[in-house]
């Protein structure tokens, strides 16, 4: 598991990030900074931005990837319990 990785599943786990995804919408970056890697995205890259609870976030495509693994997994791992 990379330390990118740690971090999204330890913010998950806190409550940082939402432990579940609803909807997301992909588009080109606005200048935005990543909700994981606190990174800008930039007009090229691709953004992918949620909302959750009223509260809104931008992912690069390869941070919301992680993301939205990690909550697969901790849900799959809850069926399990």
């Amino acid at each position: 598991m990379s330390s990118l990785d740690q971090s999204v599943m330890a913010r998950i786990q806190c409550g940082v990030l939402p432990k579940s995804i609803t909807g997301a919408w992909v588009g080109r970056g606005r200048g935005g900074r990543c909700a994981v890697c606190h990174v800008v995205i930039r007009s090229p890259d691709t953004e992918v931005e949620v909302e959750v609870e009223s509260r809104r976030g931008v992912f690069h495509q390869a941070c919301f990837n992680l993301w939205r693994d990690d909550v697969a997994r901790l849900g799959a791992q809850a069926q399990e319990s």
